[in-house]
């Protein structure tokens, strides 16, 4: 099942919600691999199963961002969380000392390994948010400096800013890693992202500095509520499954 069978599916509906956390992703992660295993098990499926066929519906903050596009994907849960201990070095490579005074860390390392994962995944040179390869409608959280607002960046289709496709600045023209690095740029550790919506050049931050760090309650909006243009019915409890996973409280 890919995005078009998506949109016009029947209820119920499930929907995933990811929370920013950086590493302690791994904690979500982990639990992730509980559900597809217990999911697994109760329908009958076979290895190849992943909880892109069970989720319709996936968002993600920060670290959640890169969890829930990894899973939209198609990707299992033990290949994420081999990406996560093979990368964790990579996402927290020192900054050149002169640069500490802005920010601890690089970006080109995390960057170059979405790039290349994504570009693997979907057999796309550089997929966009709007890439056949997802699997699931995606949603990310980041903040744009620029307008001092938080922007919820999402591949479906019928969304007020990706249609037509080919409007000017339509949002599913956007390459794909630039999108998850941008929601993952936590001020202080990593640099900002920079890319240009039509006309106009933004500047992105880590979507865990807005009031969306936990994004469960406006992926419920932005799948039920007219001016997202999908408008999901939940006329009975049973009509729509949402799963909130977290971080951690504390260090």
């Amino acid at each position: 099942m890919g995005i078009p069978e998506k949109l016009t599916k029947r209820p119920p509906y499930r929907l995933l919600a990811l929370d920013g956390g950086g590493i302690r992703g791994l904690i979500t992660i982990e639990i992730l691999g509980e559900i597809e295993q217990l999911l697994q098990k109760r329908l009958g499926r076979e290895s190849d199963f992943v909880l892109a066929d069970y989720f319709d519906y996936i968002a993600g903050t920060s670290t959640g961002a890169v969890i829930g596009t990894c899973l939209s994907l198609g990707m299992r849960v033990d290949e994420i969380r081999t990406f996560y201990l093979q990368s964790a070095e990579l996402m927290f490579e020192k900054a050149a000392l002169f640069k500490r005074l802005r920010h601890k860390f690089e970006d080109e390392p995390l960057a170059n390994k979405l790039r290349t994962v994504f570009s693997e995944r979907t057999g796309e040179k550089d997929p966009t948010l709007g890439s056949p390869g997802l699997r699931t409608l995606l949603m990310m959280v980041m903040r744009n400096a620029t307008t001092d607002s938080p922007w919820l960046l999402s591949n479906n289709p019928r969304a007020k800013y990706n249609c037509p496709p080919d409007r000017p600045g339509c949002n599913l023209a956007l390459p794909l890693w630039q999108v998850v690095r941008a929601s993952t740029a936590a001020p202080t550790f990593f640099p900002p992202e920079q890319f240009e919506v039509g006309n106009n050049r933004f500047i992105f931050v880590d979507g865990g500095v807005t009031m969306y760090n936990n994004p469960a309650f406006h992926l419920f909006l932005m799948a039920t509520v007219e001016p997202y243009n999908l408008c999901w019915k939940t006329r009975r409890p049973e009509d729509m499954l949402l799963v909130s996973i977290g971080t951690g409280t504390s260090p």
